[in-house]
């Protein structure tokens, strides 16, 4: 099995960075990669929390993709569900966590195992 061949879904990876050009240093969010192959999957299933005022849920998902791939903790990620596979599905919008990098095993017979899985947040309110 290669990954690659997996990734069904690609990633819009934004980033927030310094903006040192003025004489003050501010902050602004930039798009630092796109259409990075990738794929998300469901580490547990939460419902919808419903209160007196508003509805919310908190899904839990993860996302693969390559060891080389620069996605960092806090990173705003666009993900487009079956993007590489000619599918439309609604884009995900999540938040990285800290990634969990997975190299080549050592003896591997299969190679193309390699990856990165990286825990995501998302939140909506209703």
């Amino acid at each position: 099995m290669n990954f690659d061949a997996w990734y069904t879904d690609t990633v819009d990876v934004w980033r927030v960075v310094p903006d040192e050009s003025k004489a003050l240093i501010s902050n602004s969010r930039e798009q630092v990669l796109t259409a990075v192959p990738c794929r998300v999957y469901r580490s547990g299933k939460k419902t919808i929390q419903m209160q007196q005022t508003a509805a919310n849920i908190n899904q839990e998902d993860s996302l693969a993709c390559g060891l080389d791939v620069d996605i960092r903790s806090g990173d705003e990620l666009i993900i487009h569900r079956g993007a590489r596979i000619g599918r439309n599905f609604a884009d995900i919008r999540a938040f990285a966590s800290d990634p969990n990098y997975y190299p080549e095993p050592v003896g591997n017979i299969m190679g193309g195992l390699a990856h990165q899985e990286i825990h995501l947040l998302q939140q909506e309110r209703v």
